[in-house]
């Protein structure tokens, strides 16, 4: 697919309700934009089989400890997915096709796996938007905690644990840190994970793509309308930048977006800019 279909097919998902994006779909068309012979339908049929398989080996049917068990076992022991932390802020480990290939990613791609294998087999598995490193809740009621980076299980302490590993000692856990994320929330963090790493690079026109799809996804979301403008300015695009501050300015009601547009427009005009 040409990247004009894919990013139209990509924004033909962002307007669906959450609850009915196929979260692994959704991923591998992020992926798609890289590589004009991307094989979208067999990287899901790829998913399939690993379903399949592990229909074959384990009982899916049993109680949520021991599917949960099996099922992070067969993922990390059986088929080998593990955290790349080597090459951990390589951009591959953030378009899934990639992961399904090498069996290394970061902790939200790896996450998605678990998330599709669970949807194929029904059980409750959930992404969990936790700070600084991506979690995945199996069940609802009383859920398990897998971090998909390692295949360990956690307790709350150990998320806890982890929090200040990742946040700082002085962070506290919040119950709000623990709850699933949904599906535009996970997308949203990919692009976010990829839109960093071409940012620290000056890929600027790959960040660019990247804002584009999360503005697609949370068109609300003022910020991103923000960091693109500021994308236009590292491009050379002057007036572009001035026009998305402009539109930023004069739609937002929120002050701290009101106040970084207007800096911006400060820096790129040399005065302030008026509002009638």
């Amino acid at each position: 697919m040409q990247k004009e279909e894919v990013r139209a097919q990509f924004g033909a998902l962002a307007v669906q309700k959450d609850e009915d994006i196929a979260l692994d779909y959704a991923a591998l068309l992020i992926a798609a934009e890289t590589d004009d012979a991307f094989d979208l339908d067999a990287y899901l049929v790829t998913l399939d089989q690993l379903a399949n398989k592990f229909e074959q080996v384990f009982d899916a049917t049993t109680s949520l400890g021991v599917s949960v068990s099996s099922l992070n076992d067969f993922i990390h022991r059986e088929e080998g997915f593990s955290g790349n932390v080597k090459h951990y802020y390589a951009p591959e480990n953030s378009y899934l096709n990639r992961v399904i290939d090498s069996r290394y990613g970061i902790p939200i791609t790896l996450a998605i796996i678990h998330i599709a294998l669970g949807a194929r087999l029904k059980l409750p598995v959930h992404g969990v938007n936790f700070p600084g490193h991506f979690l995945v809740r199996y069940g609802d009621d009383r859920p398990l905690f897998v971090d998909p980076f390692t295949g360990r299980f956690l307790s709350e302490t150990d998320c806890a644990t982890l929090l200040r590993q990742v946040a700082g000692s002085r962070t506290r856990m919040q119950p709000h840190y623990l709850e699933s994320a949904g599906n535009k929330a996970i997308l949203i963090r990919v692009l976010d994970n990829l839109k960093q790493i071409f940012w620290r690079s000056k890929s600027w026109d790959e960040s660019e793509s990247c804002i584009e799809r999360q503005l697609l996804l949370r068109p609300e979301q003022e910020e991103f309308t923000i960091q693109l403008g500021a994308i236009y300015e590292m491009q050379g695009k002057v007036s572009l930048a001035r026009d998305t501050y402009t539109q930023a300015l004069q739609a937002s009601e929120d002050d701290q977006i009101k106040n970084m547009a207007s800096k911006r427009l400060l820096a790129l005009e040399g005065s302030p800019p008026t509002i009638h």
